[in-house]
């Protein structure tokens, strides 16, 4: 029984949370960025990191492992749709969850990161 119960409640936690965030790739990212000006970018990862590689155009850079992370993105619209990544998808979809519980209504979690964006020979800047 208690098995049971466990696995209805992770289910039940699985499907809020995908409605809540969604994994996008590297072809979705561009084509929503394109389409909606609206739409906010966020960079987790570190300062030094953006520096090596540059940053996707418009990204605001917001560090997860800074003790101010959650100051920062709740300086965010929770309205508007936002796209997180960060270098590979360890990060990303972390910080995803803490928007989403922070109240954020769209958050989706570009899941390739940098690395991904780089591989497929996307712009980036610095």
């Amino acid at each position: 029984m208690k098995k049971t119960a466990f696995l209805l409640i992770a289910f039940f936690a699985a499907f809020v949370s995908a409605d809540a965030q969604k994994a996008i790739s590297a072809a979705e990212t561009e084509s929503m960025l394109n389409k909606d000006k609206k739409i906010q970018l966020v960079d987790v990862r570190t300062a030094a990191e953006v520096k090596s590689t540059g940053k996707i155009n418009g990204a605001k850079v917001i560090d997860y492992s800074s003790p101010d992370f959650k100051t920062e993105i709740g300086k965010l619209d929770k309205n508007k749709p936002v796209i997180v990544y960060c270098a590979a998808g360890g990060r990303s979809p972390r910080a995803a969850a803490m928007m989403t519980k922070m109240g954020f209504k769209t958050v989706y979690d570009y899941s390739g990161g940098m690395n991904d964006w780089l591989a497929k020979g996307k712009k980036t800047v610095h």
